[in-house]
């Protein structure tokens, strides 16, 4: 029909619509798991309890680039001398004022490290949300998961039930015996207790999820395809960036521990106030010198701080192996999944015919109750295995899908 229509040029307005409108809600139903997860972490408070920390980092940094003119130091000091040849005493007052000056960026170093502290608190923060993400999407997967089981059950029973009525009405003109009607009632009562026990799981659930996010609706898992490649899902690995910040973190250290050589100056100002009436009056004084520091034991230090650079980065490799097997986990997972859900949709509709078939046979007692209720339950089987292997493979789509684009950590 499509064919059809694009052939005499009859797509127009209408059909653009469709797709506008099957990709708006494609994004939609993608956002609203989303907007859970960000609704949760602004209960947790991830954000801005990073936020709080980076202000803090900045003022510590800012710290140190102020701290490489302006570190003062001031002393000032009074004495009282009693002189016997002038029959009388005189004061002495002094006062100085000196100040370090780092002017070859001896501790621009503490700097990087404190940015480097703040990029490792981003990672961090960027591993817990990661992990907060994958627990949500579980626990909504298992939430709509029990809904489609608690739906199925409870249209088996209300279909049983009407079919009951007929058997009952059977009884009464002696076309079916009583064992068979206290069968049928025990099966009832099973699916009645099972709808419980889902019911109040489903509601557990509720309860759970409404604690991360109070003001939003538990939403649905739809998204069906892999929308990334492997490389993407690779990109995205927190922990192992983190190994690496930690590595700078060491090599930075040992260049602060090479770099304790490059000296620093010293310049004082020094006011001598003298009551004495044998003094010239008042002295004035600038003094400016140097500073270097020679300790050689800091140079192991800083070399075995590189070693230990080296033996963070050699971690790497376990790290990348596994985020490569987490993706090939849950990669082979939705495969399996799409694999066996189409095998079971099409074995579906085979099951509905006998299941139809079976009900009518069973209802003229052609068949017995065992028998009945076998296929009865091979149906219930493949219909909750296709629920099953859906919301497996939307799963892991959802997973692997917003971890590569990034948006997890944003």
């Amino acid at each position: 029909m499509a064919c059809c229509l694009i052939g005499y040029g009859i797509i127009g307005d209408s059909m653009l619509k469709k797709i506008i409108i099957i990709s708006a809600l494609s994004f939609i139903v993608n956002a609203d798991v989303i907007s859970f997860y960000k609704s949760s972490l602004n209960t947790l408070q991830y954000d801005k309890t990073y936020s709080l920390y980076e202000n803090s980092n900045k003022i510590s940094q800012s710290g140190i680039t102020y701290g490489r003119y302006t570190n003062f130091n001031v002393d000032a000091s009074y004495s009282r001398n009693n002189a016997k040849l002038l029959n009388r005493g005189f004061n002495t007052t002094n006062l100085s004022l000196n100040n370090t000056l780092d002017l070859f960026g001896k501790n621009s170093y503490r700097i990087k490290l404190l940015s480097l502290d703040l990029q490792a608190k981003k990672m961090s923060l960027d591993i817990q949300k990661e992990q907060l993400f994958i627990s949500l999407t579980n626990m909504i997967y298992l939430y709509n998961r029990t809904f489609k089981y608690l739906s199925l059950y409870k249209k088996l029973f209300d279909e049983q039930a009407e079919i009951y009525k007929k058997l009952k009405l059977l009884e009464q003109s002696g076309g079916i015996s009583n064992l068979d009607i206290l069968r049928f009632e025990n099966t009832l009562t099973s699916f009645k207790i099972k709808i419980i026990a889902q019911e109040s799981e489903l509601t557990k659930m509720k309860q759970q999820l409404n604690l991360y996010a109070p003001n939003e609706q538990i939403p649905s898992l739809s998204t069906a395809k892999l929308l990334y490649a492997e490389n993407d899902f690779l990109t995205q690995n927190p922990l192992c960036k983190l190994n690496t910040i930690g590595a700078d973190k060491h090599r930075s250290e040992a260049q602060g521990l090479n770099d304790s050589y490059i000296p620093v100056i010293n310049a004082g100002l020094v006011y001598q106030k003298l009551d004495d009436p044998t003094s010239y009056g008042d002295n004035y004084s600038f003094n400016i010198s140097i500073h270097i520091s020679f300790n050689a034991s800091i140079f192991k230090e800083a070399e075995s701080l590189k070693v230990e650079a080296l033996s963070l980065e050699s971690q790497n490799i376990k790290y990348k192996m596994q985020r490569e097997n987490q993706y090939i986990t849950r990669y082979q997972n939705y495969i399996n999944a799409t694999k066996q859900l189409k095998v079971l949709e099409e074995s579906l509709s085979d099951y509905k015919k006998s299941e139809k078939g079976i009900k009518a046979a069973y209802m003229k007692q052609h068949i017995d109750f065992n028998i009945y209720l076998q296929v009865l339950i091979q149906s219930l089987h493949i219909k909750k295995q296709i629920i099953d292997m859906k919301y497996q493979r939307n799963l892991e789509a959802t997973i692997l899908n917003n971890i590569s684009s990034g948006v997890v950590y944003e």
